[in-house]
């Protein structure tokens, strides 16, 4: 396993932004699941068989063609934000604007941190799309991965379950390689 940086501010330090898991199987995490999100076949299979889940999470009657294209651009918007977040083109902003603890009932900032990230677009619903990530400081965030959360806990589906293993497998990792704060990335790049 190791870890690249994927983008970070047009000014500052070089370590802070957004970083990515690469996993041993394959590409980095962040791409990935951009990817999969933007392809039309996966986010059409995904929503038909997942559509009572997904009307649940709507609040209404949707077909699986529908959702598919909220979902994608939910993705969209979200990758959007995030990268004017990272590169911090909205002045003062910072990305805890979208990755907030994973667990809702904490409230302080804890060291690395388990978070999930999502956007509200003007759609009139709750975001699905998360992307999960260890936080390692105020505008540095490690992604482990990402789903179409349909569920209140992750433990309740496989997709969603094996996105909390991965996120406490790279927390673990973070520890074991003495990674605790953004300057401790500077060796890595």
């Amino acid at each position: 396993m190791k870890i690249i940086h994927i983008f970070g501010p047009k000014r500052g330090l070089e370590y802070e932004g957004i970083w990515s898991v690469e996993f041993e199987e394959g590409g980095n995490e962040f791409e990935r699941i951009l990817e999969l999100w933007d392809d039309t076949v996966y986010m059409y299979q995904f929503c038909v068989r997942h559509l009572p889940d997904l009307q649940e999470a709507f609040g209404f009657a949707i077909d699986p063609e529908t959702a598919a294209d909220e979902l994608m651009e939910e993705a969209d918007s979200l990758a959007r934000y995030l990268i004017r977040l990272a590169t911090q083109e909205i002045a003062g902003a910072n990305l805890q604007y979208v990755f907030k603890p994973l667990d809702n009932m904490q409230a302080n900032i804890t060291e690395l941190q388990l978070s999930k990230g999502s956007y509200k677009t003007g759609m009139n619903r709750a975001p699905v799309l998360r992307i999960y990530a260890v936080r390692i400081d105020r505008n540095t965030y490690v992604v482990t991965g990402g789903a179409i959360k349909l569920s209140r806990l992750m433990k309740d589906r496989p997709h969603t379950d094996l996105q909390l293993q991965r996120l406490r497998i790279v927390r673990d990792w973070l520890r074991q390689e003495g990674i605790y704060y953004s300057e401790d990335l500077t060796d890595l790049t």
